[in-house]
């Protein structure tokens, strides 16, 4: 593994791991496991009492959910490459290939080789 490139790496793991902890932390509130997957749980806007805006309000915060869901799932990807860093084993594909350099370069998240990704 290149060293330098996992430095690199790190540097933008660690930068994007802080912008998804913020970007969840902003539009969202921690509430622990609960009844929504992951520590995050978008907040309910409350818009009216009215038909139309209480129909808004789910939509709304059906979408923010979805967000969170995604933004969260991104967020475990980039903290398992940090640990794979941590831990020695990063630039290893699960399957136990090497991950190309290219790929890494393009995604510094991943944990599988081009042939194993699909």
């Amino acid at each position: 593994m290149n060293k330098s490139l996992m430095e690199e790496n790190k540097v933008k793991l660690l930068a994007e791991q802080k912008q998804l902890r913020i970007t969840l932390g902003h539009e969202g509130k921690l509430e622990g496991k609960g009844e929504f997957p992951g520590e995050y749980k978008p907040t309910f806007t409350e818009l009216g009492s009215e038909e139309g805006e209480n129909a808004s309000e789910v939509e709304q915060f059906a979408n923010d959910l979805s967000l969170s869901q995604d933004l969260e799932a991104r967020l475990t990807k980039v903290e398992a490459a940090l640990k794979r860093i941590a831990d020695g084993s990063y630039g290893k594909c699960v399957g136990g290939d090497d991950i190309d350099e290219a790929r890494l370069r393009a995604e510094p998240a991943a944990e599988t080789c081009i042939k194993h990704s699909k």
